[in-house]
């Protein structure tokens, strides 16, 4: 039998093109996609937008919100993708940060770190566990028990928090192995958790030992953007594929475990191919949209931000991987276009990014690299000397401080205190808030993210239990590291600033005839919306339910 990613070759287009138009609400589905492009903020979707021809323009003609918000201070992937699926900000998932702090072991631990699920062929620890709010993926099954639920992306901080508890699946890179791979938890083994993708993961290493992976040049459309390029004191020759960066390996070789491929790999096109035909495999293997409930997948595509860090997102390096990441969008899409099913799409980011700030400051915008880790270890070194100490007064990073000294409070309040006091006398400091004073900041119900305060915008991801003592928002277009050895990023994200906070939100059906809406909307919204679109009733959530009918109808009415 012929699968659909083949059978797409002969159906696809005449399919998409002889769908029905539809003015109003998409039908009830068959198949959710949701589909989560790490890092690709507003900015970036604006930039290119126009020059897309594939699968990202195809989503254009659907209902297009690009002024989309992760309305949260920490922009970083553990907190942006909890909100997508689940509809509540941070502060109600318990996923505040890609590292969230843990009172009973008293340490930063990683956000979906769980010492009793082990990961099959990995010595990592991971699972559904910390998450405290419910999914799309549960309210799915709830109504109907025969849903099926999978959730497949680059990493394991993008599948788990998007498809939540009850997965049937959530696959993820194994950044030691090379391969797909997945948490075990109690009562199942490794080889039950693996079978949906066990074949797929032995084909993909058989393939590369005789034909490895490459990065190829897309076309000559990035050409003109090649040329020198110096950050943090560092200059390197930006083009494609990255000359020091990308060296295929050597055919016939087990290569996939190599600590310098996998970064080399993450950092371009094909980490994202691989994921799409991973998720064409689940799709096609366990017959999702064809059985008689809604199924769900959800998808996360995280190239775009390891490409980002690596490279800055206003690189050669980008304007190609974005370029890849439309035509294999297309392919994924005609292959579902195949099943002849009811489905629906929805897009968007679990953050933005600004780009290097060398670069920023060439293009008229006041931007500087900050060591944020050396002024941290310096606040704390005077803290030391202020207090007459042998210990580290903080820990944590520089933008999550945990005060330590809890046993003796007076000194801990006086640490606090005298913290604060110096981060605030920081130039380089924009805001500085205690995790008390913004757990009584948390944003109206209804205030349109575009206009929440500084402290709302940190309120919304912040949790009693897990945030850090004191939260600071470091100066705007300030991009917060040096360029070590040890770290190699160029540019990043996880600030309280807009252009962290703005991705675009996109909803898509075979047949849409569809509309814009530049006003702001949240990430939070989209599960509400994708619920009201299947018929099935949504829990008390963050956010709201977004009428996709452009007619006189509503999408969000009862089914």
């Amino acid at each position: 039998m012929l699968s659909f990613r083949v059978l797409a070759q002969f159906l696809g287009a005449s399919l998409l093109l002889a769908a029905p138009a539809q003015a109003g609400a998409p039908p009830r589905p068959k198949l959710i996609i949701v589909i989560s492009i790490d890092q690709l903020s507003a900015d970036l979707f604006a930039q290119y937008r126009g020059s897309f021809t594939g699968g990202l323009k195809r989503l254009q003609s659907g209902a297009v919100f690009p002024s989309g918000y992760q309305g949260h201070a920490a922009t970083e992937t553990c907190p942006g993708h909890s909100t997508i699926l689940s509809g509540m900000h941070p502060s109600g998932t318990g996923i505040v940060g890609n590292r969230v702090w843990n009172p009973r072991l008293y340490k930063m631990m990683y956000c979906i770190d769980d010492n009793e699920t082990p990961v099959a062929d990995s010595s990592m620890t991971r699972s559904a566990a910390t998450l405290k709010a419910t999914t799309l993926g549960t309210w799915l099954k709830a109504a109907e028990p025969d849903a099926r639920v999978f959730a497949v992306a680059g990493k394991d901080r993008a599948a788990i928090p998007m498809g939540g508890a009850k997965a049937d699946g959530e696959f993820f890179w194994n950044e030691e192995r090379g391969g797909y791979t997945t948490f075990v938890p109690a009562g199942t083994t490794a080889a039950q958790r693996m079978a949906p993708i066990a074949a797929f993961n032995a084909a993909l290493l058989a393939k590369w030992r005789e034909v490895p992976p490459a990065w190829k040049l897309h076309g000559a459309a990035c050409t003109a953007m090649f040329g020198p390029a110096t950050y943090g004191g560092v200059t390197t020759e930006q083009k494609v594929p990255p000359a020091d960066d990308w060296t295929p390996p050597a055919r016939g070789t087990d290569f996939a475990a190599d600590p310098v491929f996998q970064a080399s790999f993450r950092a371009s096109p094909e980490f994202d191919r691989v994921t799409l035909e991973l998720a064409s495999h689940v799709i096609d293997t366990q017959k999702l949209g064809r059985g008689k409930a809604t199924d769900l997948i959800a998808i996360g595509l995280s190239a775009t931000d390891y490409v980002g860090h690596r490279y800055g997102p206003e690189g050669p390096q980008m304007c190609d991987q974005l370029a890849w990441l439309d035509e294999r969008l297309e392919a994924f899409f005609s292959g579902i276009d195949a099943l002849n099913i009811p489905y629906v799409v929805a897009l968007t980011a679990d953050h933005g990014s600004i780009d290097a700030a060398e670069r920023v400051a060439e293009r008229a915008i006041p931007a500087q690299r900050i060591d944020t880790q050396a002024l941290f270890e310096g606040l704390n070194d005077n803290l030391r000397k202020q207090f007459d100490l042998d210990w580290d007064p903080l820990s944590g990073d520089s933008s999550n401080i945990i005060v330590n000294g809890l046993s003796y409070p007076d000194i801990h309040a006086r640490l606090m205190a005298a913290a604060i006091d110096r981060l605030k006398a920081m130039p380089q400091v924009a805001g500085v808030f205690t995790k008390d004073e913004l757990l009584k900041a948390m944003p109206p119900r209804g205030k349109s993210p575009d206009a929440w305060t500084m402290a709302e915008r940190f309120a919304a991801s912040t949790d009693a239990e897990r945030s850090s003592d004191i939260q600071v928002a470091w100066t705007e277009f300030a991009t917060p590291f040096a360029i070590s050895a040890k770290s190699p990023y160029v540019a990043g994200h996880g600030s309280p600033w807009n252009y962290d906070r703005r991705v675009p939100m996109l909803f898509w059906w075979p047949g849409a005839s569809g509309f814009e809406q530049p006003l702001a909307v949240e990430t939070v919204d989209i599960a509400p919306t994708l619920a009201a679109i299947a018929g099935i009733k949504a829990p008390a959530v963050d956010g709201r339910c977004l009428d996709l009918d452009k007619t006189v109808g509503d999408s969000c009415a009862a089914k």
